[in-house]
C-alpha cells in the first residue's frame, strides 16, 4: 500500500513539473507522435490540447525543420541525450531560436519515449546576435586604424590586438591575447614602457611619448588613454624619422667641426704665406735669405695643399654616403688585397700579419669602403708601431650567431695611447694621440665614417706601450 501511494506521489510530482515547467515539452513515441504535451507548448504553437494530441510532432514544423528533427529523435531512441538549437517558425507563431533537449524515457532497459524540451532562447539569440555585430563592427574599426592598437585591461592582459600590433611586434594575435603584455615582452618589465602605461593608471592621464622598443630595435611614438577598464595604446614606428633626425644632428656637428678645421687649419699656411710673400717682395733675389724663405713659402703652399685635398675627401665621402648600392663582399678577399698592396711596407718594418677570416664568409657593404677600412687600419699600425718590439698584427673574423654580418678585430702590438684620455676626440678630423711620427689624423675618422656608411659600427681599445684593438660590427 505504501509504495503504490509513493508511486501516485512520484507521479503527481512529475505531473506537476510537467505542467508547470516554462519551457515547451511534449511526449513523442519512436514515430514521432505527441503523446503528451504541457501548457507552455501550447501556448507556443497557440493551439488547444485536444489538436496536438496523438499527431505527428512534424504536422507543426516547416517542411525544412523536419528532417532535422525526425533524426534529432531517432538519434534520442537509440538511448543518447540530444541538445541542438535551431531557429523555427511554428504554423501560427513568430520565427522562435530554441535551444531543445531530447531525453529517452527507459523502462525495462529500453526507451519507451522521449521527452522533448524546447527552451525560447529568442532574446538571447537577438542580443548575441547584436553583440557579435557590434564586436565585429569595432574590429572592423581597430584594423582601419593606420596606428597599431591594443587594450590592456587591469591586470596588464591584451584584450584586443589589431594586425598593425601584429606586423610591427611580430607576433601572432592568437599567442597574444589571454597574455599579460609582460609574459609577452618579459624584458620590458620596469623599463619606459612600464613606466608610462603604470603612471597614465595611476594619474587617469594619458601619456604621449617617445622610447627605443629593444625587442624589435624599433623606435615607436606612443600614446596611452588610461580608462576604469584598462588602458588603450595607440603607436606607430618612427624609427626613421629618428635616425634622420640623428644624422641631421651628427652631420650639424660635423659642419661645426668642419668650420672649425676649415677656419683653423686654412689660417696657419696662409698666414705664414702671406708674410713670406711680404719679405720676398721687399728682398733682392740675390739676398742669401730670398732662397731660404722661397722654401718656407713652397712648404706652406703644400702645407695648404694638404689641407684642402683632405677637405675634399672628406667632402666626396660625405656626399657619396648611401649612393653605392650595397653588395655582398668577401671578407677574405679584400683583406687579402690589402696585404698583398701593402707587402712592401710591411716587410720595411718587419711586420707580420696573421689574418683568420673564413673564406665564405661575407657581409653586406661596399667593397671600396671595406678596402679603406682595413688599409687605414693597417697603416696606422705601422706608423705608430713600437720601436721595442717587432710589429704584430692580427686580424680575425667571426660570423654574427643571431643577425647577419660579422665581427672583426684588427689587433696589433704598437705603441698604443691612452684611450681614456682621447675620449670622444678619438674619431674626430686632425685628432691625434702620438707625439711621433707625424700624421694628420685622418684615418680613424675615415674609417668610422666608412662603417657607418654601411650600417656597422666600430669600438676601439688601446693601452700605452700595449697595443691597440679595433672591433667591428659589420651588417
Amino acid at each position: 500500500m505504501n509504495e503504490e501511494f509513493q508511486l501516485v506521489e512520484s507521479e503527481m510530482r512529475f505531473r506537476s513539473l510537467f505542467n508547470n515547467n516554462p519551457d515547451s515539452v511534449i511526449f513523442q513515441n519512436k514515430a514521432g507522435t505527441i503523446l503528451d504535451a504541457n501548457p507552455a507548448f501550447l501556448e507556443l504553437l497557440n493551439v488547444p490540447r485536444e489538436e496536438v494530441l496523438n499527431r505527428p510532432f512534424s504536422d507543426f514544423l516547416p517542411a525544412d525543420k523536419v528532417l532535422l528533427f525526425q533524426e534529432k529523435l531517432e538519434e534520442a531512441f537509440r538511448g543518447t541525450k540530444v541538445q541542438f538549437e535551431v531557429e523555427v517558425q511554428f504554423n501560427a507563431a513568430g520565427p522562435r531560436v530554441l535551444s531543445v533537449t531530447k531525453v529517452p524515457l527507459w523502462l525495462q532497459e529500453q526507451v519507451a519515449g522521449v521527452h522533448m524540451v524546447a527552451r525560447d532562447i529568442t532574446a538571447m539569440a537577438a542580443s548575441q546576435a547584436i553583440i557579435g555585430q557590434q564586436a565585429r563592427r569595432l574590429n572592423t574599426i581597430f584594423e582601419s586604424i593606420t596606428d597599431a592598437f591594443f587594450l590592456l585591461d587591469t591586470n596588464w592582459v591584451f584584450s584586443s590586438v589589431n594586425s598593425e600590433v601584429e606586423r610591427l611586434l611580430q607576433v601572432k594575435r592568437e599567442e597574444v591575447l589571454g597574455k599579460t603584455i609582460w609574459e609577452v615582452f618579459p624584458g620590458e618589465v620596469m623599463g619606459p614602457f612600464y613606466q608610462q602605461y603604470k603612471q597614465a593608471i595611476t594619474t587617469g592621464k594619458a601619456a604621449h611619448f617617445e622610447a627605443f622598443f629593444e625587442p624589435r630595435q624599433l623606435w615607436l611614438e606612443v600614446k596611452a588613454f588610461p580608462s576604469e577598464a584598462g588602458v588603450s595604446v595607440y603607436f606607430s614606428n618612427i624609427t626613421d624619422k629618428v635616425r634622420a633626425h640623428q644624422e641631421l644632428y651628427q652631420q650639424n656637428k660635423d659642419l661645426q667641426q668642419f668650420a672649425y678645421i676649415v677656419s683653423h687649419n686654412l689660417r696657419a699656411p696662409l698666414t705664414n704665406m702671406l708674410g713670406l710673400v711680404d719679405m720676398l717682395s721687399g728682398l733682392d733675389k740675390a739676398a742669401p735669405e730670398h732662397d731660404e724663405l722661397l722654401a718656407h713659402l713652397r712648404l706652406s703652399t703644400e702645407q695648404l695643399d694638404t689641407v684642402l685635398r683632405d677637405m675634399n675627401t672628406i667632402l666626396t665621402l660625405r656626399d657619396q654616403q648611401g649612393m653605392a648600392e650595397p653588395e655582398q663582399v668577401s671578407l677574405a678577399e679584400v683583406v687579402e688585397q690589402v696585404t698583398q698592396n701593402l707587402q712592401d711596407l710591411l716587410q720595411q718594418c718587419n711586420a707580420t700579419v696573421h689574418v683568420s677570416v673564413p673564406p665564405t664568409l661575407q657581409v653586406s657593404g661596399n667593397r671600396a669602403y671595406l678596402y679603406s677600412i682595413f688599409f687605414n687600419l693597417l697603416t696606422n699600425s705601422v706608423k705608430y708601431r713600437s720601436a721595442e718590439r717587432p710589429l704584430r698584427i692580427d686580424i680575425e673574423a667571426t660570423p654574427n650567431s643571431r643577425k647577419p654580418g660579422a665581427q672583426v678585430t684588427v689587433t696589433d702590438n704598437g705603441s698604443g695611447f691612452d684611450r681614456q684620455k682621447a675620449g670622444n676626440d678619438i674619431f674626430k678630423l686632425y685628432k691625434r694621440f702620438h707625439s711621433r711620427p707625424s700624421g694628420r689624423g685622418l684615418g680613424l675618422y675615415l674609417v668610422k665614417t666608412h662603417v657607418e656608411a654601411m650600417g656597422g659600427h666600430i669600438e676601439v681599445q688601446s693601452e700605452v706601450n700595449v697595443g691597440t684593438r679595433c672591433t667591428l660590427q659589420l651588417s
